[in-house]
């Protein structure tokens, strides 16, 4: 994580200095869940479901070779998960996270039309606030709830590698709009326990490009 820490700082403040910087703002949805080994001991006992949370980001662009850019990023990511049982109750996690990434996009040329492209990178994640909700099923005298915070059992910080795909359509010679699907898949366990999950979330944003320079 510190290695990708390391490569992100240089690479935002060396991106004004190296021709033209594509600017993008970007919102959207992320559905994220949770995937651990341990849950399958339960599997059919207990019903996993992801939360819709939503991303809002901004990252820079630019050329390295050929069709080859590389898009450095920050965003604000809300993840986490959801498991009920029948008869029982629920249980939701709700983490929001800044996430850093380094993608490399590889796409069509930009001539002012329709470009679309492949996304690949390394990304990092640093915990912002946790909290968790568990709800219990009383039968006929309805159910009881309680909210509190988890931040002290998770770990502060994740990483991982991202892939999707995008489109962008030049609307006019400084403005771009653009559309990108992208699977982050995270490497570490969120906890500290070796079955305690790693993040998976699925993120479609929607944003504008705006060229800077160049």
């Amino acid at each position: 994580m510190r290695r990708i820490i390391a490569l992100l700082l240089p690479l935002l403040v060396a991106a004004p200095l190296m021709g033209q910087t594509l600017v993008g703002v970007r919102a959207g949805l992320n559905r994220s869940t949770v995937s651990a080994e341990g849950l399958s001991d339960l599997e059919g006992l207990v019903d996993l479901d992801a939360r819709m949370g939503m991303v809002v980001g901004v990252d820079a662009a630019f050329a390295l070779a050929g069709a080859i850019e590389l898009r450095v990023g920050g965003a604000y990511a809300q993840k986490g998960f959801s498991a009920s049982a029948a008869g029982l109750g629920s249980i939701s996690g709700n983490a929001d996270y800044l996430q850093l990434s380094a993608l490399a996009r590889m796409g069509t040329p930009r001539n002012g039309g329709l470009s679309v492209g492949v996304l690949l990178g390394p990304w990092s994640g640093f915990l912002l606030s946790c909290n968790a909700v568990a709800s219990i099923d009383l039968g006929e005298l309805g159910s009881v709830s309680d909210s509190e915070s988890c931040g002290d059992d998770l770990k502060g910080t994740d990483f991982g590698i991202a892939a999707g795909a995008g489109a962008e359509l030049a609307v006019s010679e400084g403005l771009t709009l653009a559309l990108d699907l992208i699977y982050w898949m995270g490497l570490a366990d969120t906890g500290d326990l070796p079955d305690s999950g790693k993040n998976r979330s699925l993120a479609i944003q929607a944003g504008v490009v705006i060229p800077f320079g160049g």
